[in-house]
Formats: structure tokens, C-alpha cells, sequence
């Protein structure tokens, strides 16, 4: 097996899919979720969302394995603010401001490089990988000034895991173990420095950033929408869920491959890997999907555009061997070229017609099936991180298309309904050995199984 540092959770993992298939039903939330389309039309909130998600809160700029080297620098330009990240000579990355302090200009072009300087294309003041000014041409002409006081402008930056974060406003440094919280989702365990970058491609479509986001959250679709993609292989509406981190606010979703049914009959001491069997996808709040197989890691960041119909997704495709063969790396091309042209051709092009139909104002609301219950959490994560004091824009959804709205959280993070009850952020969870909790079937409702044994409960 692989992933030996994970083999725990891959055979838990194993074991909760199973059972789910067994009892023919996958996690499900309390209830039925509707969505008010102003979540993604209000322009008042878009704005909200640029400045607090993707300015004030730290973002997976980049991975170790992008610039594992002194000198090895990656840009970030997805938020508006012109990022450089660059491995100094004494290993450790660091954030700038992509801009020379002399008039602002860009010092670099391009997504990436290696170089122990960076000289302004301007006028050459010149900088050393620590952000150091350490050249000036005509200093004696231009005027008496302090190098010292003219490094480039730093911002917080922290590498963990494999995986390094940035945030693109100066301020408190970035806590990995915060964004990480309990359980850290097994990435410790996964070895992210090892990869190696395949190939990257980006999508840019007409729809709201979160449309393009929620996709890669539900595997209801899959046999409707990728039915010749996926249908041959996966198994249909059937998912293991978790929450980890600050907050609850990532989350793991692990969609079984039909192969996964041959373990009923075998003894678990005779698995294999059996994280061949099932793909696990990573939330990182508040933009960042993770797919993580045992030889390939998928990575979507989806950003939102200039103006609020407007979205780009930046996908990046690697190898988790540190030096594929080239038969390796052929094959792991063709995976990311059919992924990329399935999710253009079909999941964005349905997004965008999403967008225009939400757009006439003639839709009442956006549904959250209970079967899609990481929808739920990405949304209320969302509103929790943005709205303040504002009232939500989710409420249930009743028989005969009847809404309660929900209304203002209480100190306990409960949501409060107009008839006075409450509903729990987890509807109804089970706590494994790890600490790590999921939404639990309810055996009451139609095509529910039987919750697994453990610390079940509200929570």
C-alpha cells in the first residue's frame, strides 16, 4: 500500500463506503436546502466576498513541489493584488509584492522561474530573493536613500504539508495549524512535496465564481451530466463525507469506483490498496478543490472574475511520484486533458447556462438535495465568513415548494428558524476514532440505512 501514513483513514474510508452501498444510500443532510439566487447575483456581496475571501483571508498560492528549489519563484495575480512567491537561498518562501519600489513596475513575467535576482524592467533596481534592494543604477545621481528601507513590500506566507499559503494583505502571519485545525484532512500523510507538475490549463466562463465552486461538490450528477465520462466506472449518488479544520470550514467527500464492491466478500487483510478503489475530494476554504488518487493529485482554484458574472478556475494536474517515467507522465496527460475538456464542455457550460436562467430573475431558488450535503456546508461557510449580521440566503424547502427562512446564528452557531427551533451547522453526525465527523443517513427517510454505531448525535 501507498499511502501507509493514511492507511487508517483509507480503510475507514473504505469500510463507511461500503456500508453505504450495502444499505443502497449515501450521507444525507437534515433537510432540504433552498438557495436565494441573489447568492450569486447580488453585487453588494460579490464585492464583500472579493475583499474578505480573497484579500484578508489566507489562499493556496502555490505547493512545494512548484518551487522546490533556491530561486524557484510562481506568481499569483488571482486576487487583484500582483503576488510574488520566491524560495529564498536559505530554502524558506516568502511573499512580495510583485512590484518595485521605486514606480510599482512588475518585476516578472510569466507564471514561473528560477532566478537568484530580480531586476525591474524600468530603471534596474534590482532585488535578491530575500526582497532585498541590491542595486540601484546612478545612486550618486538619483538621491541619498536607504536601501534597507526599500526591500520589497512582504506579505504573510506559511509552507506546511506541501502546500504553501498566502494571504494578499499585510497583517498577522498565516497559522498553517489554524487553517489545517484537527485532523488536517490526512494531509500530512499524503506527501504533497513529492509531486510532480504534469500540466496546468485554466477556464474562463460567463457565471458567478460560486456556481463554478459548487460543482465539484456533489456526485449526483455524475451519471446524468458525465454519464460517458464517469458513468463506466463510478458508482452513482453514493458518497462518504467529513468536515475538518478551522472551523468546519474544509471538508473531504470520497466517491467509490464500482471496482470498491468486490471488498464484501474479501477479508480486509487481503485490500491491497484499497484507495484504488475510491477518490477522495478536498475543500480548502474558502476556493480550493484537492482530488486526491493513489498516483495523481487534481488541484481546482476557482476565483472570481472582474465583474460578478465572470469566473476563472485555475487547474493543475500532478503526478504524486516525484520523478514519473515518461510512459507515466503520457498517461496522467490524457487523464487531465479528457477532465479538462469534460468539465469545459460539460460542467461550465451547464454553470453558464445556470447563470443566465438565475439571471432573469424568474428562478425562486437554487436547491441543496439532502444527498448533497457538502453544498450545504460550503455555503454556510461562505455566509459565515461575509455576511455579518446580514440575513442568510438559505432556508429549508418544504413539501409543496414551501421556504422557512433561516434566521441569525446563536452563540452556539445553531441557526434559528421563524418558528423559534434551531438547526445544528452538522444535521446529525457520526465522531470516528480520529475525531473527524460526518452527516449520517436517516434511517426515516426514503432510501435511508441504518446510522453506524459510535458518538452519533447533534453537534
Amino acid at each position: 500500500m501507498r499511502d501507509l501514513e493514511n492507511k487508517a483513514m483509507i480503510h475507514d474510508t473504505a469500510r463507511e463506503l461500503l456500508r453505504l452501498i450495502d444499505a443502497r444510500t449515501t450521507h444525507q443532510e437534515r433537510d432540504l436546502i433552498a438557495v436565494d439566487p441573489d447568492c450569486y447575483l447580488d453585487e453588494t456581496l460579490f464585492e464583500t466576498e472579493k475583499r474578505t475571501l480573497f484579500r484578508e483571508t489566507p489562499l493556496l498560492m502555490a505547493f512545494t513541489a512548484d518551487m522546490p528549489n533556491p530561486g524557484d519563484w510562481r506568481v499569483h495575480d488571482d486576487t487583484g493584488v500582483p503576488v510574488l512567491v520566491v524560495r529564498g537561498r536559505d530554502g524558506i518562501a516568502k511573499a512580495f509584492l510583485n512590484a518595485c519600489r521605486h514606480r510599482g513596475a512588475r518585476l516578472t513575467e510569466g507564471l514561473c522561474g528560477s532566478q537568484k535576482r530580480f531586476t525591474c524592467p524600468y530603471h534596474a533596481w534590482t532585488y535578491d530573493t530575500a526582497g532585498k534592494l541590491i542595486g540601484l543604477p546612478s545612486e550618486t545621481l538619483f538621491g541619498e536613500v536607504d536601501r534597507a528601507t526599500l526591500g520589497l513590500i512582504e506579505l504573510p506566507l506559511a509552507e506546511q504539508y506541501g502546500m504553501i499559503w498566502g494571504r494578499p494583505t499585510p497583517g498577522d502571519p498565516i497559522d498553517p495549524a489554524a487553517i489545517m485545525g484537527p485532523g488536517t484532512g490526512g494531509f500530512e500523510g499524503w506527501h504533497l512535496e513529492g509531486n510532480t507538475l504534469i500540466g496546468e490549463r485554466d477556464i474562463v466562463t460567463d457565471a458567478n465564481w460560486k456556481l463554478a465552486l459548487d460543482t465539484y461538490f456533489e456526485n449526483y450528477h455524475f451519471h446524468v451530466l458525465h454519464a460517458e465520462a464517469f458513468g463506466p466506472f463510478k458508482l452513482p449518488n453514493v458518497a462518504h463525507h467529513w468536515r475538518w479544520g478551522e472551523k468546519n470550514r474544509n471538508f473531504s467527500i470520497a466517491w467509490p469506483s464500482k471496482s470498491i464492491t468486490a471488498l464484501s466478500d474479501t477479508p480486509e487483510a487481503e485490500w491491497g490498496d484499497v484507495h484504488e478503489h475510491f477518490s477522495i475530494q478536498n475543500f480548502f476554504f474558502p476556493n480550493t478543490a484537492i482530488a486526491i488518487y493513489p498516483d495523481t493529485c487534481s488541484v481546482f482554484q476557482i476565483y472570481p472574475g472582474e465583474k460578478l458574472g465572470e469566473q476563472r478556475t485555475r487547474m493543475r494536474f500532478y503526478s504524486r511520484n516525484p520523478e514519473p517515467t515518461a510512459e507515466q507522465t503520457a498517461v496522467i496527460q490524457g487523464r487531465f486533458e479528457t477532465l479538462y475538456h469534460v468539465l469545459q464542455n460539460e460542467g461550465y457550460t451547464t454553470g453558464g447556462q445556470a447563470f443566465q436562467a438565475i439571471s432573469s430573475g424568474l428562478m425562486p431558488a437554487m436547491l441543496f438535495g439532502r444527498n448533497e450535503p457538502a453544498l450545504n456546508w460550503l455555503h454556510e461557510s461562505l455566509e459565515e465568513a461575509t455576511f455579518g449580521n446580514r440575513p442568510t440566503m438559505m432556508s429549508t424547502f418544504g413539501l409543496g415548494g414551501r421556504c422557512r427562512r433561516i434566521g441569525e446564528r446563536n452563540d452556539a452557531g445553531d441557526r434559528t428558524f421563524a418558528d423559534g427551533g434551531t438547526r445544528r451547522r452538522i444535521a446529525r453526525t457520526h465522531r470516528s476514532g480520529a475525531g473527524d465527523r460526518y452527516v449520517q443517513p436517516d434511517a426515516s427517510a426514503p432510501g435511508g440505512g441504518a446510522r453506524s454505531g459510535g458518538d452519533a448525535g447533534d453537534g
